[in-house]
């Protein structure tokens, strides 16, 4: 071709092959249906190449149209990316952000920092949704997590923050009945409180330098961390439940720690969001005071607690 394509034509292109038809490319683009249909002929006689095929009932691309998409596409969606980027980069944080967590870390230590934050940017408007469940991200529409334990491979930015630890607990009323368990496999004669719905599951303990996994039983299933923390304080059993959770019990007196040197090492805690080329302001700076409020975490069980 004599000339480089006009980079418009090709952004028309792009949005005429996403939306399905000239009509609702022109609807969306604001622009006459004509000027559209212009637009891709001209574009068509640049590139020497017919890119769609038009009939009164449908559109489909010509493998010319295929490939050149393809390219388009991607030249339009990094064009767009770097206006997006110079504009939020010379504006503050604004908008709606919406942040998944789960329960017992988002109850008991996420309302301090979501009030920070929205005191310190009153452009933004904050959704928290909190669920022990698994959220993606880009299909959910969400802008921020936080999760525990180990993330599996994906296509997501993390940073890591301090880590969370589980600990073993009973009521001094439970202990007072039963034998206390003084080595993981004593659990296997115990009532034990289980997260999740089935009533037999194994936990796992530190071994020296390996892990062991006991099986354990028991009446209570529940999916809420909390609910298994006040049925140990009821006596009911032995729990296995975030520190977080149990550390105003432990504190109080109304549980205590089990299996101390046996507990596994902190499981790491991170914020993840997808992965995109320019972050959001919103995103950056709730990340930023992600990072400084748990820099010290406030949820390592105290002396007195241990």
């Amino acid at each position: 071709m004599g000339q480089s394509a006009n980079f418009s034509a090709a952004a028309v292109f792009v949005r005429v092959v996403e939306s399905g038809s000239i009509r609702a490319a022109a609807r969306a683009l604001a622009m006459p249906k004509s000027n559209v249909s212009r637009r891709i002929a001209d574009l068509e006689a640049q590139v020497g190449a017919r890119l769609l095929q038009r009939t009164t009932r449908r559109l489909s691309l010509t493998d010319a149209g295929s490939a050149y998409f393809r390219g388009a596409s991607l030249a339009v969606t990094t064009l767009l990316d770097a206006e997006r980027a110079a504009h939020e980069l010379q504006s503050e944080p604004r908008g709606v952000l919406r942040v998944t967590a789960p329960v017992a870390f988002g109850t008991q230590f996420l309302p301090d920092v979501v009030t920070s934050f929205l005191r310190a940017y009153p452009l933004v408007e904050v959704t928290l949704e909190l669920t022990d469940r698994v959220v993606d991200l880009v299909d959910e529409n969400f802008d921020v997590a936080l999760r525990a334990g180990a993330l599996p491979d994906s296509s997501l930015v993390a940073r890591r923050l301090a880590g969370t630890t589980f600990t073993t607990v009973a009521s001094p009323a439970y202990l007072a009945a039963r034998k206390r368990p003084r080595k993981p496999a004593d659990l296997s004669t115990h009532d034990c409180l289980l997260h999740g719905i089935a009533h037999a599951t194994k936990w796992s303990f530190r071994a020296g330098r390996a892990t062991q996994k006991v099986s354990v039983r028991g009446r209570l299933a529940c999916t809420s961390f909390y609910t298994l923390r006040d049925a140990a304080v009821a006596g009911l059993g032995v729990a296995r439940v975030p520190a977080i959770v149990a550390m105003d019990a432990l504190t109080e007196g109304t549980l205590e720690r089990l299996l101390e040197k046996f507990e596994p090492p902190e499981a790491p805690l991170h914020v993840v969001y997808p992965s995109h080329r320019h972050l959001a302001p919103k995103v950056r700076a709730f990340v930023d005071m992600l990072s400084i409020a748990f820099d010290t975490p406030p949820w390592h069980l105290s002396p007195r607690a241990r």
